[in-house]
């Protein structure tokens, strides 16, 4: 019961607890260590309650595949190619050019259906596109990375297994889980519990990455400064541009493409590149970490503005 009541509250408080875990990271480096040791199982939790989230959310229409085409095309092949068109008109720096089309190469987070439970969203759609594009990403992501020139090189084979193993161990459980619902109404009593074990593991990511970012912000603040400016205004803006290119589908449609849009799994990029990625661009997915910690809460804010709510259509 105990476990039940702790895990609704985690999955309640969510978009704040995010941004407390990356601050507690900054400011004690003891938790940013322990973070950085529990980072592994930290993948399993994101995605196990993501599937445990769409699996008990309520019903909310069927996700169709014409929109699911439309949303996968818009996340994994719009953007990007939009994102390196208008680049290619920027005097930019090979290597920060690298690390703002890698950070839209990557797929929406593991934890885009948990995060869309917590704001009240389409937790199907977004695990249905966050799970397919995860699984695509050892082969997109390299043959990307080549088409635009990035010159960067992958190793995915070992990515692919970890994936593939991630992602069917966490399907498996959440099956069981949801098939034998009623024997674990104490551990799992509603839906805010099953976004709560996503919760954990996103605190977990905020703790283990604050080492990093601390790590960049020591080396060059001016120039972790920068970035960090680009990235908030690359993801908010990303967020808002789908959010309002699709506003006809109706407030939760639209705002669950704006969620996977700007709310990207930059840290699977990351680790795909293992040493390979230049300084800057490293620096700049560094960056990346923090709005997309922060950007649940500042969804979540704008959702509660009556003036915000009047520029999407209610109804789907």
């Amino acid at each position: 019961m105990y476990v039940g009541r702790i895990l609704s509250t985690l999955g309640g408080q969510g978009p704040i607890l995010l941004v407390i875990s990356l601050c507690a990271g900054l400011l004690i480096s003891p938790f940013a260590r322990f973070g950085y040791g529990l980072l592994p199982f930290s993948a399993f939790l994101l995605t196990l309650g993501s599937f445990l989230t769409a699996g008990l959310a309520p019903s909310e229409g069927s996700v169709r595949l014409p929109l699911i085409g439309l949303v996968l095309g818009w996340v994994g092949l719009v953007l990007p190619l939009a994102a390196a068109m208008l680049l290619s008109f920027v005097p930019l720096d090979p290597a920060l050019r690298a690390g703002v089309l890698l950070s839209l190469l990557a797929p929406p987070v593991g934890s885009a259906a948990a995060i869309a439970g917590m704001l009240g969203l389409r937790p199907r759609l977004a695990l249905v596109v966050s799970i397919a594009l995860t699984l695509v990403t050892p082969i997109s992501i390299p043959c990307f990375a080549t088409m635009l020139g990035l010159g960067i090189a992958f190793d995915m084979s070992g990515l692919a297994i970890r994936l593939f193993s991630i992602i069917g161990a966490a399907g498996l459980v959440a099956f069981l889980a949801i098939r034998f619902h009623r024997h674990l109404s104490l551990v799992l009593p509603d839906q805010s519990a099953a976004t709560g074990i996503a919760v954990i593991g996103l605190i977990i990511v905020g703790l283990a990455t604050s080492q990093g970012i601390r790590a960049q912000w020591t080396s060059n603040a001016l120039r972790f400064d920068v970035m960090l400016a680009a990235a908030v205004v690359l993801n908010f803006g990303l967020c808002g541009l789908a959010t309002v290119t699709f506003a006809r589908l109706g407030l939760q449609t639209a705002g669950t493409i704006g969620l996977v849009s700007g709310n990207r799994n930059v840290t699977l990029v990351w680790a795909a590149a293992g040493f390979g990625l230049p300084s800057l661009a490293e620096g700049y997915v560094a960056a990346c970490v923090i709005p997309v910690l922060a950007l649940p809460l500042i969804v979540k804010l704008c959702l509660g503005l009556p003036s915000f709510s009047r520029f999407i259509p209610q109804s789907e």
